[in-house]
């Protein structure tokens, strides 16, 4: 009780004003933003340890046991580097700068990129939901993924890359890799792809998987329809690199509030739009999609958010969650995500027009924290609270400083509320 007390209090005096105040141990922030070259080298500056952990554990160790050498492992990923060469050749550039910050090996690293994904083991699968704005307040479009994996280094980051055509997005990903677990970009789309899809027919493993697929939507799509066309591009070209056991089971939700689901195999596409009231990927039988399903009002941020917490839909195995609500009107402005890593934890928050991510969430620090201190169900909802209830006003008062022609200054004032948000709910786990 006087840890609750105490982080409420603190949460409290933080943000009583919405302006950005000085605190005495504000975060780092870190700014994804410029070329790839600029990117990469950020980031395998940031996250060596987390890129040396993954790589040795993950991915060399699992070839070491199966007598795998380097120069396999460099070869298997040709097909992956040929077609990034031909939809994304920023991401090359990106991750050869990734390695040579981290000091690895660029054709090493590259290959790690290319191939792990498809050597991990998902404990669970991952849940991934949205319900229909009918049964919102306001009508808000509302979009979350439970995350469930090994349990490396996760972090959340905003990117606004310089390549031309790329849209800015924020995402979830293992520290070592800038890839998509989830995502939603500032044209307001989201998504998130899962373990499940269609049963495989043959397995193809060269290609793109299906996290550098999301991540290729995230940059280039603005609606579902763009990423089931981009979905279907691939399969049917033979670009998509599933695995021998299982396709992806993909969810996507757009500015005007539409839900796609999409299934894919390595040679079909099945795709369904959902208007039901909750849709989950999996468990739609849960007590947390009942929880949703039976909610007699209407759904808010808070209630949406706080069932990725239940324990039909959170496990052991739940390294991340991802809540976002998209903005209709100002997409690229105001549409927000909460994180917690793992999915038990406490939620940080991110807003698209922010152009700084907090240090602790990008270098696995708050995953590692988190991990550390038991913050119970009710704590955490709490303590959220009161950031959910003084968005409001943030939200007003960037939209006010928008129509006054004072971007940046809105970009600014969403910066300063997060950075503070973040060392309150870090102060909150220091306890």
């Amino acid at each position: 009780m006087l840890r609750l007390v105490f982080a409420t209090t603190l949460f409290m005096a933080a943000f009583s004003h919405v302006r950005p105040i000085e605190a005495e141990n504000r975060s780092d922030t870190v700014t994804l933003a410029g070329t790839p070259e600029q990117i990469g080298s950020l980031w395998g500056t940031i996250n060596r340890e987390a890129i040396r952990e993954d790589m040795d554990k993950y991915y060399l160790a699992v070839a070491k046991n199966k007598d795998i050498a380097t120069g396999a492992l460099i070869e298997r990923s040709h097909r992956f580097v040929e077609l990034v060469q031909q939809f994304a050749p920023h991401w090359l550039t990106e991750a050869r700068a990734i390695a040579r910050a981290a000091e690895v090996d660029e054709r090493v690293y590259v290959s790690f990129v290319a191939n792990v994904y498809r050597g991990l083991f998902l404990h669970d699968e991952c849940t991934s939901y949205a319900v229909s704005p009918e049964f919102t307040v306001d009508h808000r479009i509302f979009f979350h993924k439970n995350r469930d994996n090994a349990p490396k280094k996760q972090c959340v980051f905003v990117l606004d890359s310089a390549v031309e055509g790329v849209n800015k997005f924020i995402a979830v990903s293992d520290a070592s890799v800038i890839a998509c677990m989830m995502m939603v970009n500032d044209k307001g789309l989201a998504g998130s792809a899962d373990m499940g899809g269609l049963p495989m027919g043959r397995a193809k493993y060269r290609g793109l998987m299906n996290t550098f697929l999301l991540r290729h939507i995230a940059e280039r799509a603005t609606t579902c329809e763009d990423a089931l066309r981009i979905i279907e591009q691939f399969v049917s070209n033979g670009y998509y690199a599933g695995g021998a056991k299982t396709g992806t089971h993909w969810l996507f939700v757009d500015a005007d509030g539409k839900r796609l689901e999409v299934s894919n195999n390595s040679d079909q596409v099945t795709h369904a739009y959902h208007t039901k009231k909750a849709y989950f990927s999996a468990r739609q039988d849960s007590n947390a999609s009942k929880i949703l399903e039976r909610a007699e009002s209407l759904i808010d941020f808070a209630t949406f958010h706080n069932v990725s917490r239940d324990p039909s839909v959170c496990f052991n195995t739940s390294i991340a969650g991802m809540s976002v609500e998209i903005n209709r009107t100002h997409p690229d402005m105001l549409t927000r995500v909460w994180v917690s890593l793992p999915a038990r934890g406490l939620s940080f928050p991110l807003y698209m027009g922010g152009t700084h991510t907090p240090l602790p969430l990008l270098n696995g620090e708050v995953f590692a924290r988190t991990n550390q201190v038991k913050c119970s169900r009710g704590v955490c909802e709490r303590i959220e609270a009161a950031a959910f209830g003084n968005q409001r006003l943030l939200e007003a008062k960037v939209l006010a400083l928008l129509a006054a022609g004072k971007e940046q200054e809105a970009r600014e004032t969403l910066n300063g509320w997060v950075r503070n948000c973040t060392d309150s709910h870090l102060a909150v786990l220091d306890r």
